[in-house]
């Protein structure tokens, strides 16, 4: 029982000393950041290239700036890519939770900061033309979505600090869930395409895109 208890200690000892490990290097080229109502995120995206089939990993920092505490449900993240703007969204947070039970949260108290990595994967489609206008990723936009109003939920996040099961949420619970969701969008970061769409004269979809390859 005794080994149990220090395992469990141990392990609870690593993931806070990960997390505070975890910093979102301010002068990074690959650094976003953005505000909305009191609440900044400042990001650091792992990579500067991305692919067909890509793994987009982020260091996020959020800092709570209003007069009560807020929360993300921080092991939910999500990623999407839209030709039309060749941006890759990457979501953490939800806005909606998906199931009938309460995500894991992290609650930020007022004034305080908390860092968190995030990875999400995404599969991109380019079409097979023959054309030096087929639309590829050139930026990645992080979007973060945390909870504003905890009090709804101070008894469920009490029973998830106490077990490892996850509390069911009510369908008052799952209404005031979605009243209560803030998205921070932060500025877009250039990428750069490495995916392969051979053309007809060999050159790839990056070669052959106008004003690829910054």
């Amino acid at each position: 029982m005794k080994f149990q208890r220090a395992i469990i200690a141990l392990s609870v000892l690593l993931t806070a000393t990960a997390i505070q490990a975890a910093k979102v290097d301010m002068r990074d080229p690959r650094r976003a950041v953005g505000r909305e109502d009191n609440i900044r995120v400042d990001a650091e995206l792992a990579q500067d290239a991305v692919s067909p089939n890509t793994k987009l990993a982020v260091v996020y920092q959020i800092q709570n700036l209003t007069a009560a505490p807020i929360a993300i449900a921080d092991k939910i993240s999500a990623a999407a890519y839209d030709s039309d703007t060749q941006t890759i969204t990457l979501s953490f947070g939800a806005e909606v939770p998906d199931g009938a039970t309460m995500p894991h949260l992290v609650v930020i108290p007022s004034g305080g900061t908390k860092t968190l990595r995030g990875s999400s994967s995404v599969h991109i489609q380019t079409p097979r033309l023959h054309s030096p206008f087929v639309p590829v990723p050139h930026f990645v936009q992080i979007k973060v979505t945390v909870l504003t109003n905890l009090q709804p939920f101070a008894t469920l996040i009490d029973q998830q600090d106490k077990t490892a099961t996850e509390p069911v949420l009510s369908n008052d619970a799952f209404d005031h869930w979605v009243n209560s969701v803030a998205s921070v969008f932060l500025n877009v970061i250039p990428v750069r395409w490495e995916g392969r769409s051979p053309a007809s004269n060999g050159v790839d979809a990056e070669q052959s895109q106008p004003g690829a390859g910054f």
